[in-house]
Protein backbone atom coordinates (compact mmCIF):
# COMPACT_ATOMS: atom_id res chain seq x y z
CA UNK A 1 0.00 0.00 0.00
CA UNK A 2 1.56 3.15 -1.31
CA UNK A 3 0.75 5.88 1.56
CA UNK A 4 0.24 9.75 1.04
CA UNK A 5 -0.37 12.10 4.35
CA UNK A 6 -3.82 13.46 2.23
CA UNK A 7 -5.66 9.99 2.93
CA UNK A 8 -4.45 9.51 6.98
CA UNK A 9 -7.11 11.86 9.68
CA UNK A 10 -5.07 13.66 12.42
CA UNK A 11 -5.98 11.15 15.99
CA UNK A 12 -3.51 12.80 18.45
CA UNK A 13 -1.11 15.96 18.64
CA UNK A 14 1.88 16.54 20.51
CA UNK A 15 4.70 19.10 19.78
CA UNK A 16 8.34 19.33 20.71
CA UNK A 17 9.68 22.81 21.76
CA UNK A 18 11.86 24.31 18.63
CA UNK A 19 15.37 24.56 18.62
CA UNK A 20 17.14 27.78 18.60
CA UNK A 21 20.03 26.37 17.18
CA UNK A 22 20.78 24.51 14.14
CA UNK A 23 22.07 21.16 15.70
CA UNK A 24 24.44 18.77 13.20
CA UNK A 25 24.42 15.30 14.75
CA UNK A 26 26.35 12.45 13.40
CA UNK A 27 24.54 9.12 14.04
CA UNK A 28 25.81 5.66 14.31
CA UNK A 29 25.35 4.65 10.86
CA UNK A 30 27.35 7.69 9.58
CA UNK A 31 24.27 9.86 8.37
CA UNK A 32 24.42 13.57 9.21
CA UNK A 33 21.28 15.42 10.38
CA UNK A 34 20.24 18.17 10.10
CA UNK A 35 17.71 19.23 12.83
CA UNK A 36 16.80 22.85 11.61
CA UNK A 37 14.55 26.07 14.05
CA UNK A 38 12.30 25.94 10.68
CA UNK A 39 10.61 22.77 11.21
CA UNK A 40 9.68 20.81 14.62
CA UNK A 41 9.95 17.61 12.43
CA UNK A 42 12.93 15.67 13.28
CA UNK A 43 15.21 14.22 11.11
CA UNK A 44 16.74 10.49 11.45
CA UNK A 45 14.04 8.65 13.36
CA UNK A 46 15.04 5.48 15.11
CA UNK A 47 13.20 2.38 14.52
CA UNK A 48 14.02 -0.79 16.61
CA UNK A 49 13.26 -4.30 15.22
CA UNK A 50 12.26 -7.06 17.56
CA UNK A 51 12.05 -10.64 16.46
CA UNK A 52 9.38 -12.62 18.99
CA UNK A 53 8.94 -15.26 16.78
CA UNK A 54 11.23 -18.30 17.26
CA UNK A 55 13.10 -18.61 14.05
CA UNK A 56 15.69 -16.32 12.53
CA UNK A 57 14.19 -13.72 10.36
CA UNK A 58 15.72 -11.68 7.45
CA UNK A 59 14.35 -7.80 7.77
CA UNK A 60 13.30 -6.28 4.80
CA UNK A 61 12.32 -2.56 3.42
CA UNK A 62 10.83 -0.95 0.54
CA UNK A 63 10.34 2.45 -0.31
CA UNK A 64 7.81 4.55 -2.02
CA UNK A 65 8.19 5.65 -5.46
CA UNK A 66 8.37 9.54 -4.37
CA UNK A 67 12.40 10.29 -3.66
CA UNK A 68 12.37 8.21 -0.94
CA UNK A 69 16.01 6.89 -0.53
CA UNK A 70 16.73 3.12 -0.28
CA UNK A 71 17.88 1.55 2.93
CA UNK A 72 20.67 -0.72 3.31
CA UNK A 73 22.27 -2.18 6.19
CA UNK A 74 18.94 -4.61 6.85
CA UNK A 75 19.29 -6.48 10.12
CA UNK A 76 19.32 -10.40 10.22
CA UNK A 77 17.51 -11.25 13.53
CA UNK A 78 17.71 -14.53 15.66
CA UNK A 79 15.19 -15.27 18.15
CA UNK A 80 15.01 -12.85 20.83
CA UNK A 81 17.15 -10.18 19.16
CA UNK A 82 16.58 -6.33 18.51
CA UNK A 83 18.49 -3.79 16.15
CA UNK A 84 18.13 -0.62 14.89
CA UNK A 85 18.12 1.19 11.62
CA UNK A 86 17.69 4.84 11.22
CA UNK A 87 15.32 6.50 8.89
CA UNK A 88 16.98 8.24 5.73
CA UNK A 89 14.85 11.39 5.63
CA UNK A 90 16.72 14.07 6.14
CA UNK A 91 17.99 16.66 3.73
CA UNK A 92 15.74 16.53 0.55
CA UNK A 93 13.39 15.66 -0.56
CA UNK A 94 12.58 15.80 3.27
CA UNK A 95 10.76 12.37 3.76
CA UNK A 96 10.81 8.85 3.75
CA UNK A 97 7.57 6.42 2.51
CA UNK A 98 7.72 2.89 2.73
CA UNK A 99 7.28 -0.17 4.59
CA UNK A 100 9.05 -3.29 6.95
CA UNK A 101 8.79 -6.56 6.52
CA UNK A 102 10.09 -10.15 7.73
CA UNK A 103 11.44 -12.79 5.60
CA UNK A 104 11.48 -16.14 6.96
CA UNK A 105 13.09 -19.58 5.69
CA UNK A 106 15.94 -17.97 3.75
CA UNK A 107 18.56 -20.03 2.38
CA UNK A 108 21.34 -19.90 -0.08
CA UNK A 109 24.79 -17.46 -1.38
CA UNK A 110 23.92 -14.16 -0.66
CA UNK A 111 24.31 -12.12 -3.48
CA UNK A 112 23.71 -14.74 -5.96
CA UNK A 113 21.11 -18.18 -4.82
CA UNK A 114 19.59 -16.66 -1.82
CA UNK A 115 15.90 -16.79 -1.53
CA UNK A 116 13.06 -16.79 1.48
CA UNK A 117 10.12 -19.04 1.64
CA UNK A 118 8.23 -15.98 2.71
CA UNK A 119 8.84 -11.68 1.76
CA UNK A 120 12.17 -12.92 -0.73
CA UNK A 121 12.77 -9.06 -2.27
CA UNK A 122 16.08 -10.34 -3.99
CA UNK A 123 19.08 -12.05 -3.50
CA UNK A 124 20.77 -9.48 -1.14
CA UNK A 125 20.63 -10.17 2.84
CA UNK A 126 21.22 -6.82 3.88
CA UNK A 127 18.75 -4.91 1.07
CA UNK A 128 16.00 -5.18 -1.01
CA UNK A 129 15.91 -4.90 -5.08
CA UNK A 130 12.71 -5.45 -5.65
CA UNK A 131 8.97 -5.56 -3.90
CA UNK A 132 8.63 -7.98 -1.57
CA UNK A 133 6.35 -11.05 -2.53
CA UNK A 134 2.50 -10.72 -0.53
CA UNK A 135 3.70 -10.42 3.39
CA UNK A 136 2.89 -8.63 6.40
CA UNK A 137 4.13 -5.00 6.38
CA UNK A 138 4.93 -2.10 9.02
CA UNK A 139 4.41 1.32 6.84
CA UNK A 140 5.07 4.38 7.70
CA UNK A 141 5.37 8.01 6.47
CA UNK A 142 8.30 10.24 8.08
CA UNK A 143 7.77 13.41 6.70
CA UNK A 144 10.03 16.64 7.97
CA UNK A 145 7.22 18.76 5.91
CA UNK A 146 3.91 17.58 8.29
CA UNK A 147 3.84 18.99 11.71
CA UNK A 148 1.52 15.78 12.16
CA UNK A 149 4.05 13.00 11.28
CA UNK A 150 5.20 10.55 11.29
CA UNK A 151 1.90 8.08 10.34
CA UNK A 152 2.33 4.67 11.00
CA UNK A 153 0.19 1.53 10.83
CA UNK A 154 0.04 -2.28 9.70
CA UNK A 155 -1.37 -3.70 6.96
CA UNK A 156 -2.43 -7.15 6.06
CA UNK A 157 -3.64 -6.23 2.60
CA UNK A 158 -1.53 -8.82 0.56
CA UNK A 159 -0.75 -11.15 3.31
CA UNK A 160 -0.65 -11.96 6.35
CA UNK A 161 2.74 -14.20 7.46
CA UNK A 162 4.01 -12.89 10.91
CA UNK A 163 1.60 -10.64 13.33
CA UNK A 164 3.20 -7.31 13.22
CA UNK A 165 2.96 -4.60 16.18
CA UNK A 166 4.37 -0.64 16.23
CA UNK A 167 4.69 1.15 18.96
CA UNK A 168 5.88 4.85 19.96
CA UNK A 169 7.68 4.83 23.69
CA UNK A 170 6.38 7.79 24.98
CA UNK A 171 3.58 8.93 22.81
CA UNK A 172 0.26 10.09 24.50
CA UNK A 173 -1.79 6.99 22.56
CA UNK A 174 -1.14 4.04 24.41
CA UNK A 175 -2.84 1.66 21.82
CA UNK A 176 -0.28 -0.59 19.49
CA UNK A 177 -0.61 -0.43 15.52
CA UNK A 178 -1.63 -3.75 14.67
CA UNK A 179 -2.28 -4.98 17.97
CA UNK A 180 -6.22 -7.11 18.53
CA UNK A 181 -8.60 -5.28 20.02
CA UNK A 182 -11.11 -8.21 21.01
CA UNK A 183 -8.50 -10.85 21.98
CA UNK A 184 -4.70 -11.53 22.20
CA UNK A 185 -3.70 -12.39 18.32
CA UNK A 186 0.51 -12.43 19.66
CA UNK A 187 0.67 -16.41 19.09
CA UNK A 188 -0.38 -16.91 15.51
CA UNK A 189 -3.85 -17.28 16.08
CA UNK A 190 -4.10 -14.82 12.98
CA UNK A 191 -2.32 -17.51 10.59
CA UNK A 192 -4.38 -20.24 12.56
CA UNK A 193 -8.08 -18.99 11.28
CA UNK A 194 -6.70 -18.25 7.36
CA UNK A 195 -8.91 -20.00 5.36
CA UNK A 196 -7.43 -23.39 3.67
CA UNK A 197 -8.13 -22.09 0.21
CA UNK A 198 -5.37 -18.81 0.97
CA UNK A 199 -3.24 -20.31 3.46
CA UNK A 200 0.75 -21.16 2.40
CA UNK A 201 2.82 -24.11 3.47
CA UNK A 202 6.79 -24.76 3.94
CA UNK A 203 7.00 -27.47 1.41
CA UNK A 204 9.30 -28.99 3.88
CA UNK A 205 7.31 -28.54 7.08
CA UNK A 206 4.17 -28.52 5.70
CA UNK A 207 3.16 -25.88 8.19
CA UNK A 208 1.43 -22.90 7.51
CA UNK A 209 4.18 -19.53 6.39
CA UNK A 210 1.43 -17.13 4.68
CA UNK A 211 -1.86 -16.43 3.94
CA UNK A 212 -2.72 -14.53 0.91
CA UNK A 213 -5.83 -11.87 0.64
CA UNK A 214 -7.56 -13.21 -3.33
CA UNK A 215 -8.98 -9.21 -3.04
CA UNK A 216 -6.86 -6.68 -1.63
CA UNK A 217 -9.70 -4.10 -2.47
CA UNK A 218 -12.38 -6.13 -0.82
CA UNK A 219 -14.22 -7.79 1.80
CA UNK A 220 -13.74 -11.75 0.92
CA UNK A 221 -13.24 -14.86 3.03
CA UNK A 222 -9.76 -13.95 3.97
CA UNK A 223 -11.02 -10.66 5.46
CA UNK A 224 -13.83 -12.36 7.15
CA UNK A 225 -11.55 -14.61 9.14
CA UNK A 226 -9.49 -12.03 10.64
CA UNK A 227 -11.84 -9.23 11.04
CA UNK A 228 -13.33 -10.93 14.07
CA UNK A 229 -10.03 -10.50 16.12
CA UNK A 230 -9.97 -6.78 15.67
CA UNK A 231 -6.51 -5.98 14.49
CA UNK A 232 -5.68 -2.37 14.32
CA UNK A 233 -4.12 -3.03 10.95
CA UNK A 234 -5.40 -2.50 7.63
CA UNK A 235 -7.59 -6.34 6.04
CA UNK A 236 -8.09 -4.81 2.62
CA UNK A 237 -7.10 -1.90 1.01
CA UNK A 238 -10.40 0.96 2.13
CA UNK A 239 -10.44 -0.46 5.71
CA UNK A 240 -10.07 2.91 7.11
CA UNK A 241 -13.39 3.75 5.99
CA UNK A 242 -15.17 1.59 7.58
CA UNK A 243 -17.06 3.43 10.67
CA UNK A 244 -14.92 2.88 14.38
CA UNK A 245 -12.14 1.13 12.82
CA UNK A 246 -8.68 2.04 13.71
CA UNK A 247 -5.51 1.72 10.95
CA UNK A 248 -3.93 4.69 11.19
CA UNK A 249 -1.87 6.32 13.60
CA UNK A 250 0.39 9.37 14.27
CA UNK A 251 2.36 10.62 16.69
CA UNK A 252 4.09 14.16 15.82
CA UNK A 253 7.22 14.58 16.82
CA UNK A 254 8.36 11.08 17.83
CA UNK A 255 11.19 9.77 16.72
CA UNK A 256 12.07 6.37 18.26
CA UNK A 257 9.51 3.58 17.11
CA UNK A 258 9.61 0.09 17.98
CA UNK A 259 7.80 -2.81 15.33
CA UNK A 260 7.60 -6.47 16.47
CA UNK A 261 7.93 -9.34 14.52
CA UNK A 262 5.51 -11.89 16.67
CA UNK A 263 5.02 -15.86 15.77
CA UNK A 264 2.80 -16.13 12.82
CA UNK A 265 1.25 -19.60 13.69
CA UNK A 266 2.17 -23.28 14.99
CA UNK A 267 2.53 -26.45 12.52
CA UNK A 268 -0.78 -27.70 11.30
CA UNK A 269 -1.53 -30.66 9.46
CA UNK A 270 -0.91 -30.65 6.13
CA UNK A 271 -4.37 -29.69 3.55
CA UNK A 272 -6.09 -32.37 2.21
CA UNK A 273 -5.72 -33.34 -1.39
CA UNK A 274 -7.21 -30.68 -3.42
CA UNK A 275 -10.23 -32.00 -5.66
CA UNK A 276 -9.72 -29.28 -8.56
CA UNK A 277 -6.73 -30.33 -9.99
CA UNK A 278 -5.45 -31.21 -12.96
CA UNK A 279 -4.79 -34.59 -11.46
CA UNK A 280 -4.46 -35.23 -7.51
CA UNK A 281 -2.20 -38.23 -8.30
CA UNK A 282 2.33 -38.02 -8.35
CA UNK A 283 1.76 -39.17 -11.78
CA UNK A 284 3.06 -37.05 -14.71
CA UNK A 285 0.92 -35.65 -17.25
CA UNK A 286 0.76 -32.96 -19.99
CA UNK A 287 -1.33 -29.55 -20.06
CA UNK A 288 -3.14 -29.83 -23.29
CA UNK A 289 -5.09 -26.98 -24.39
CA UNK A 290 -4.98 -24.05 -26.85
CA UNK A 291 -5.09 -25.30 -30.82
CA UNK A 292 -4.55 -28.56 -29.14
CA UNK A 293 -0.94 -27.73 -27.88
CA UNK A 294 0.96 -28.43 -25.04
CA UNK A 295 2.50 -25.94 -22.29
CA UNK A 296 6.79 -26.51 -22.74
CA UNK A 297 9.42 -25.40 -21.25
CA UNK A 298 11.74 -23.73 -24.38
CA UNK A 299 14.61 -26.16 -25.42
CA UNK A 300 13.91 -28.12 -22.63
CA UNK A 301 16.60 -26.45 -20.03
CA UNK A 302 15.57 -26.07 -16.32
CA UNK A 303 16.55 -21.93 -15.50
CA UNK A 304 14.66 -19.73 -13.29
CA UNK A 305 13.01 -17.15 -15.84
CA UNK A 306 12.24 -18.72 -18.68
CA UNK A 307 9.02 -18.41 -19.99
CA UNK A 308 6.90 -20.92 -20.49
CA UNK A 309 5.78 -21.69 -24.28
CA UNK A 310 2.95 -23.07 -26.55
CA UNK A 311 4.48 -25.93 -28.05
CA UNK A 312 3.58 -29.43 -30.02
CA UNK A 313 2.70 -31.78 -27.84
CA UNK A 314 5.78 -34.03 -27.99
CA UNK A 315 5.97 -36.20 -24.92
CA UNK A 316 8.76 -34.77 -23.75
CA UNK A 317 10.19 -34.28 -20.12
CA UNK A 318 9.77 -30.44 -20.81
CA UNK A 319 5.87 -31.27 -20.86
CA UNK A 320 5.85 -33.61 -18.09
CA UNK A 321 4.57 -31.86 -15.16
CA UNK A 322 3.42 -33.40 -11.48
CA UNK A 323 1.80 -31.49 -8.90
CA UNK A 324 3.86 -30.50 -5.85
CA UNK A 325 3.40 -28.54 -2.18
CA UNK A 326 0.85 -26.02 -2.21
CA UNK A 327 -0.67 -26.89 -5.36
CA UNK A 328 2.05 -26.03 -7.41
CA UNK A 329 3.10 -27.49 -10.52
CA UNK A 330 6.13 -28.68 -10.93
CA UNK A 331 8.38 -29.84 -13.95
CA UNK A 332 12.16 -30.09 -14.79
CA UNK A 333 12.60 -30.03 -11.44
CA UNK A 334 11.12 -25.86 -10.78
CA UNK A 335 7.74 -24.65 -10.18
CA UNK A 336 5.63 -22.99 -12.76
CA UNK A 337 5.76 -19.26 -11.25
CA UNK A 338 3.67 -15.45 -12.13
CA UNK A 339 7.15 -13.30 -12.87
CA UNK A 340 8.39 -11.60 -9.33
CA UNK A 341 4.63 -12.79 -8.26
CA UNK A 342 2.94 -9.58 -10.29
CA UNK A 343 -0.77 -9.40 -10.64
CA UNK A 344 -0.66 -7.48 -13.92
CA UNK A 345 -2.17 -8.31 -17.36
CA UNK A 346 0.95 -9.66 -19.35
CA UNK A 347 3.07 -10.87 -16.92
CA UNK A 348 5.13 -13.79 -17.75
CA UNK A 349 4.05 -17.04 -16.81
CA UNK A 350 8.12 -18.79 -16.05
CA UNK A 351 10.12 -21.23 -14.59
CA UNK A 352 11.60 -20.83 -10.72
CA UNK A 353 13.46 -22.40 -8.29
CA UNK A 354 9.93 -23.70 -5.63
CA UNK A 355 9.55 -21.34 -3.03
CA UNK A 356 5.97 -22.72 -1.84
CA UNK A 357 5.15 -19.16 -2.45
CA UNK A 358 1.87 -17.51 -3.65
CA UNK A 359 3.46 -16.60 -7.58
CA UNK A 360 3.54 -20.59 -7.62
CA UNK A 361 -0.15 -21.84 -6.37
CA UNK A 362 -2.25 -23.10 -9.38
CA UNK A 363 -5.84 -24.11 -9.37
CA UNK A 364 -7.67 -25.85 -12.12
CA UNK A 365 -11.05 -24.29 -12.45
CA UNK A 366 -13.23 -24.35 -15.09
CA UNK A 367 -11.13 -25.64 -17.14
CA UNK A 368 -8.77 -22.98 -16.64
CA UNK A 369 -5.61 -22.56 -14.31
CA UNK A 370 -5.95 -19.68 -12.39
CA UNK A 371 -3.27 -18.07 -9.91
CA UNK A 372 -5.47 -16.95 -6.50
CA UNK A 373 -2.98 -14.25 -5.93
CA UNK A 374 -3.16 -12.48 -9.11
CA UNK A 375 -6.42 -13.67 -9.73
CA UNK A 376 -5.20 -13.98 -13.50
CA UNK A 377 -5.27 -17.11 -15.42
CA UNK A 378 -2.72 -18.71 -17.94
CA UNK A 379 -3.43 -17.18 -21.09
CA UNK A 380 -1.42 -17.69 -24.78
CA UNK A 381 -0.50 -14.21 -25.77
CA UNK A 382 -2.14 -12.75 -28.23
CA UNK A 383 -4.19 -15.83 -29.30
CA UNK A 384 -0.85 -16.93 -31.08
CA UNK A 385 -1.08 -21.01 -32.31
CA UNK A 386 2.62 -21.42 -33.20
CA UNK A 387 4.85 -23.01 -31.74
CA UNK A 388 7.13 -20.66 -29.14
CA UNK A 389 3.58 -18.60 -28.22
CA UNK A 390 4.65 -17.09 -24.73
CA UNK A 391 3.05 -17.69 -21.67
CA UNK A 392 1.31 -15.11 -19.42
CA UNK A 393 -1.48 -14.16 -16.76
CA UNK A 394 -4.95 -12.44 -18.09
CA UNK A 395 -8.09 -12.09 -16.61
CA UNK A 396 -9.84 -15.00 -16.35
CA UNK A 397 -12.44 -16.14 -18.94
CA UNK A 398 -13.96 -19.29 -18.91
CA UNK A 399 -14.36 -20.87 -21.99
CA UNK A 400 -11.97 -18.56 -24.37
CA UNK A 401 -9.70 -21.35 -26.01
CA UNK A 402 -6.51 -19.73 -25.37
CA UNK A 403 -6.92 -19.84 -21.23
CA UNK A 404 -8.36 -23.48 -21.52
CA UNK A 405 -6.06 -26.10 -20.76
CA UNK A 406 -6.82 -30.22 -19.76
CA UNK A 407 -4.24 -32.92 -17.82
CA UNK A 408 -3.56 -35.90 -20.02
CA UNK A 409 -1.44 -38.85 -19.29
CA UNK A 410 1.83 -39.77 -20.94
Amino acid sequence: MTMSTASFSIRRFWTSTRAALVVVTVLAAGLIVVMSSSSDAVAGERVKFVNATGETLWVGSGESADGSRRISGMPVLRPGESKSIVIPDGGQPGHWRGRFFARQRCSGEPGSTFKCLVGDCGPHLDHCVRGAEPVSLAEFNFDQNNPAAPWYNVSYVDALSTTITIEAPGAPNPALAGSCVRTDCSGGQLLAACPEAHAVRDPRRGDRINCVNPNRDAESAYTAALRPFGPRAYLWSTHDKVPGNQTVFNCPGCADFTVTFRNGGAAAAPPAARRDTPDSSSSEFALRGYVNKCIDVPGGVSADGAQLQLWRCNGTPAQRFKRGPNGSMVVLGKCMDVAWAKRDNGTKVQLAHCSGGPAQIWVAERGMLRNPHSGKCVDVRDWNAADGAPLQIWECNPGQGNQTWRAVGR
